[in-house]
C-alpha cells in the first residue's frame, strides 16, 4: 500500500524527492547561489583584525544579536569573544559592555576572552562562540542563552591535548558565565558547533567537528581527503544539556565523497522548522605549490602566511548546501553553494565563503518584491590586520536553494499522495513573461478530481494564492495529490493556510463568477 503523508499545514520545498512521486515528474532539479549585496560591518577596532569570523546570528525578539572571534594573526593566542546588534539586520551597533579590559579599557564589546576562561593558561586555546536562546520550558531563567565552545590545552613539544566542549550559560545573552562540559575527546573542536532544542522531541541535538583516520572509513580517496586527519561532522543528543548519547557521524548520504568540512552551521530552516540546513565549509588543501599559486591572486600575503604554516597558503574554502529531514541523514551537494568571488587581493584564501550561522529578515531593495533570504559571509580575511575582515550581506530568494524547473517545453511534477489542513493552497514559483503554471488536485490514485483545475498562472511571488471554482476545504483530511505542469517556469514550495471565509461566505473571484455562469448555460 502507498504511504500516505501527513503535510498538515506546514511548508515544503522540493529539494529532495521526499513528497515527489518520480514516475510521473519530469521537471529537472537545480541548485541557485547568493548574490552578493552591501558591505555590513568592517572589523577594524583595535582588539578585531583579520580574524574576525564564527559568526553566529540570533533572531531575538525585536533585535539581531551578533556573537564572532575577535583575533589578529599576530596575536595567535589573543582570541576574545566580541558582541553586535541590530535592529533591521543592516545597520549594527557594537555596544560598550564595561565587561573584559583591553589596553586599561573596558570601552569595548568584548564579551568573553582567554583570561576568563577557567583553563587559563600560555596553552590554553579558545574557538567558536554559538550562542541560541533555549525554548525548553524546563530551562532555569539564568542559563535561557546557551553558548557552546571549544577549548583545547596546545603544548608544542607535546602537541594538542585536552580537548573540549563547553558551555557558557547567561539570563541576559551578554553577560555569560562558565557552565560545564559537555564532551571531551581527541577532537579539536576549532570550529563553529551548532546546537539547538527540538521542542517537538523535547530535546538537544549538537553538531561539531570531529575527524577521522582513513581505516576507519575505507576507500575515500582524492584531493580533500589527502590526510590521515579527515575533517568531518559528528551529532549526539541529550534530553538535560548535560548528559549527552554517544556520538555518531552525520550521514551524508552514498557514495557523499569524503570532503573536509570544517564549519557545519546547521540549524532548523525557520520557514519550514522540520527541516534541517546546513552550510558547511569545504576545506581543499593542495599539497604543493605549483604553477597556478604563481598566477593566483594574492601571492605576496600567501607566502607571507605558509611562514606561520605551510597549509595557511596553499589550503582554500567554499561552502557547500545540505539539509535533513530527520537530523542524522542529510542530502548534501557536492557542487558549491558559495564559491570565492572573482580573483581580487582580498580573494581565494583559507577562510573564504565562511557563513555566519543564521538567516536575516530584510526586505528587498526592488520595490514591490517579496522579501529575501539574507545570509552574511567573510571576505578579507587573513589579508590585513588594521584593515580587518569584512562581513558582506548575500541574499536568495525564499527557499530557493533548489528548485524544480521547465524549460519552454512543458514538463510536470506529481507529488505523492498527502494529507492537508487549510483551505487555501500558496505556492512559491517564477515564470517567464511567456512561461506558465497549472496545477490540478488529483485523488489518491492520481485522476483529477473535477472542480480543482487552476487554470494558467503567472509571474513571481513566493507565497501566490491559488484560485480553484470549488473551495479546498472540502478536500481536507482526504488522501490528495498536487500535479503542476510547467512551462519556462520554476517552482520551489507549497503550503496550505487556513483563511477564515468572510460572513455569508467566501466571495468568488470574478474569473470564478464568469465560469459558473458559462456552465449554467
Amino acid at each position: 500500500m502507498e504511504k500516505v503523508y501527513d503535510i498538515g499545514s506546514r511548508r515544503e520545498v522540493f529539494w529532495d524527492d521526499y513528497l515527489i512521486d518520480a514516475r510521473y515528474t519530469t521537471a529537472s532539479r537545480r541548485m541557485h547561489h547568493p548574490v552578493r549585496r552591501e558591505q555590513i560591518m568592517k572589523f577594524d577596532r583595535p582588539w578585531e583584525g583579520d580574524q574576525c569570523y564564527m559568526f553566529c546570528i540570533l533572531k531575538d525578539e525585536d533585535c539581531y544579536r551578533m556573537y564572532y572571534n575577535s583575533r589578529k594573526t599576530s596575536e595567535p593566542d589573543g582570541l576574545r569573544f566580541c558582541y553586535a546588534e541590530s535592529a533591521d539586520g543592516l545597520h549594527w551597533e557594537r555596544p560598550s559592555l564595561g565587561i573584559c579590559t583591553f589596553q586599561g579599557s573596558t570601552d569595548n564589546n568584548i564579551l568573553w576572552d582567554i583570561e576568563k576562561d577557567d583553563w587559563h593558561s600560555a596553552e590554553t586555546q579558545i574557538d567558536g562562540m554559538f550562542v541560541f536562546k533555549d525554548p525548553n520550558p524546563a530551562c532555569p531563567p539564568q542559563e535561557r542563552y546557551k553558548a557552546i565552545h571549544g577549548a583545547w590545552k596546545y603544548n608544542r613539544e607535546k602537541g594538542f591535548h585536552g580537548h573540549t566542549l563547553k558551555c557558557l550559560v547567561s539570563g541576559d545573552g551578554i553577560h555569560f558565565r562558565t557552565g560545564w562540559y559537555l564532551y571531551s575527546d581527541r577532537f579539536f573542536f576549532d570550529s563553529l558547533n551548532t546546537v539547538y532544542y527540538d521542542v517537538a522531541e523535547g530535546k538537544y541535538v549538537c553538531y561539531f567537528r570531529g575527524w577521522h583516520s582513513s581505516h576507519e572509513l575505507p576507500g575515500n580517496e582524492g584531493i580533500c581527503a589527502a590526510k590521515d586527519r579527515t575533517r568531518d561532522v559528528r551529532r549526539m543528543e541529550s534530553t538535560d544539556f548535560r548528559n549527552w548519547s554517544e556520538r555518531e557521524y552525520v550521514d551524508w548520504g552514498e557514495d557523499a565523497p569524503d570532503f573536509h568540512m570544517y564549519f557545519n552551521n546547521i540549524r532548523p530552516y525557520p520557514r519550514a522548522p522540520h527541516i534541517l540546513v546546513g552550510f558547511p565549509t569545504r576545506y581543499v588543501e593542495r599539497t604543493e605549490w605549483t604553477n597556478n599559486y604563481e598566477r593566483l591572486c594574492g601571492k605576496e600575503t600567501r607566502l607571507e602566511r605558509m611562514k606561520i604554516n605551510k597549509r595557511f597558503g596553499l589550503a582554500v574554502t567554499d561552502t557547500l548546501f545540505a539539509f535533513s529531514r530527520d537530523t542524522v541523514h542529510f542530502r548534501r551537494e557536492n557542487e558549491a553553494f558559495i564559491r570565492p568571488e572573482p580573483e581580487s587581493d582580498w580573494s581565494w584564501v583559507y577562510g573564504d565563503c565562511y557563513s555566519a550561522s543564521g538567516f536575516l529578515d530584510v526586505p528587498s531593495d526592488f520595490p514591490g518584491a517579496d522579501q529575501e533570504l539574507s545570509m552574511l559571509i567573510t571576505h578579507r580575511r587573513w589579508i590585513s590586520e588594521k584593515e580587518g575582515t569584512l562581513l558582506y550581506r548575500h541574499t536568495i530568494r525564499q527557499d530557493g536553494f533548489i528548485g524544480r524547473y521547465a524549460g519552454y517545453k512543458p514538463e510536470t511534477l506529481v507529488t505523492k499522495p498527502f494529507l492537508f489542513k487549510g483551505d487555501t493552497l500558496r505556492i512559491n514559483f517564477e515564470t517567464s513573461a511567456a512561461g506558465w503554471v497549472k496545477l490540478e488536485v488529483l485523488d489518491k490514485t492520481g485522476h483529477p478530481i473535477e472542480g480543482y483545475e487552476s487554470g494558467e498562472l503567472f509571474g513571481n511571488r513566493t507565497d501566490r494564492k491559488v484560485d480553484f471554482r470549488l473551495r479546498l476545504k472540502s478536500q481536507e483530511g482526504k488522501p490528495v495529490r498536487l500535479k503542476f505542469t510547467m512551462s519556462d517556469a520554476e517552482i520551489y514550495s507549497f503550503r496550505f493556510t487556513e483563511e477564515e471565509a468572510a460572513e455569508g461566505g467566501e466571495q468568488p473571484t470574478q474569473v470564478q463568477q464568469m465560469a459558473a455562469i458559462a456552465g449554467r448555460q
